[in-house]
């Protein structure tokens, strides 16, 4: 209600677009309209041009231009969601050593029941081999299977997947994803205090600033502050090549014009990670297109991200997926 760019009526139009955004219970009519459209409709041109716009470039670029309005209606039920307890608040959680812990955990539950785990093996092709599924790794090795599930980004699939059908590569490169330049920083100092911070300004090198700090005790992180600075980008973008120096120069000076009390003895740790495939994209009629679970060769199955539709690409969807992809390969 501050926001100081929007008129009542611009922000009483804002209020209706997020209320009738958590009524709609099923998104798959919204992946054939644009956002860009469906928000103009509801919200008006100055709310889209003020408000929308800035927060769509932060999370997609300029890939909202193609992407559905399943893509905003899945971020706003999400929103709703995280409000739906008695007290009407939003309830975060933070388990002590992050996903790191859980990854941990979840290897040794397996290695204890006989999974063989091979870790940093590069798999360059998976074939059909008679009777039995072929995985060709680096260095000339490789293993056979009679079946096996690919978990690549849809784009990465097809490249190791050779034997497909042309219609299964068509549907697996035809999947666009935004990917992400996240560096993470451990401070003397604390920040502003939020936990999310989106940046709608231009001319930053980052989109928002997560500090993690302000959520979790800064005993976990001895005493410190713990910040992360994502950039989110197309699998293509130039900028997955930068040198760590430069990335870190870039975004440093960022914080820098966001908090001008920083200094550089305040930065006691900076980390970068580059993922070119995160999120794939909900551009128009994204359901018709999915690649299938089960391929064309016997035996081969593809289960990853893509096949989330009309979500937000968040921990829970990614269980309910690999829940719903072992029942389907049960049957």
């Amino acid at each position: 209600m501050r926001f100081p760019v929007l008129g009542l009526v611009d922000k009483l139009r804002l209020g209706i677009t997020l209320f009738y955004g958590s009524k709609i219970r099923n998104g798959r009519r919204l992946e054939k309209i644009l956002v860009s459209t469906w928000l103009r409709r509801w919200s008006g041109s100055r709310v889209f041009e003020h408000f929308w716009v800035p927060l769509l470039r932060s999370k997609l670029g300029d890939n909202y231009r193609v992407t559905s309005a399943a893509f905003i209606w899945a971020v706003i039920r999400r929103l709703y969601a995280a409000r739906r307890t008695g007290l009407k608040k939003e309830m975060f959680g933070y388990l002590p050593g992050g996903y790191a812990r859980i990854l941990e955990r979840f290897a040794e539950h397996l290695t204890d029941r006989g999974v063989k785990i091979q870790l940093k093996r590069r798999v360059d092709e998976i074939r059909r081999d008679g009777d039995v599924i072929r995985v060709s790794c680096a260095g000339d090795v490789s293993e056979r299977f009679d079946r096996v599930v690919v978990t690549f980004a849809s784009p990465l699939a097809s490249r190791v997947c050779p034997g497909l059908n042309s219609e299964e590569h068509k549907r697996l490169r035809g999947i666009s994803y935004q990917g992400i330049v996240c560096a993470s920083a451990l401070l003397k100092r604390p920040l502003a205090g939020y936990y999310v911070t989106n940046i709608l300004d231009d001319g930053f090198p980052f989109t928002g600033v997560v500090e993690m700090s302000s959520l979790v005790d800064r005993k976990q992180f001895g005493g410190r502050h713990l910040i992360y600075l994502p950039r989110y980008l197309t699998d293509d973008d130039p900028f997955y090549s930068e040198a760590d120096a430069q990335v870190r120069a870039a975004f440093t000076d960022g914080l820098k014009r966001m908090h001008p009390g920083l200094e550089q003895d305040d930065v006691i740790s900076f980390r970068i990670s580059r993922v070119r495939h995160v999120l794939a994209l909900s551009t128009l009629n994204y359901s018709d297109t999915l690649p299938p679970v089960r391929t064309s060769l016997q035996g081969l199955y593809l289960v990853n991200s893509s096949h989330i539709v009309n979500g937000t690409l968040n921990v829970n969807e990614t269980v309910q997926l690999a829940e719903h992809a072992v029942k389907a390969l049960r049957s």
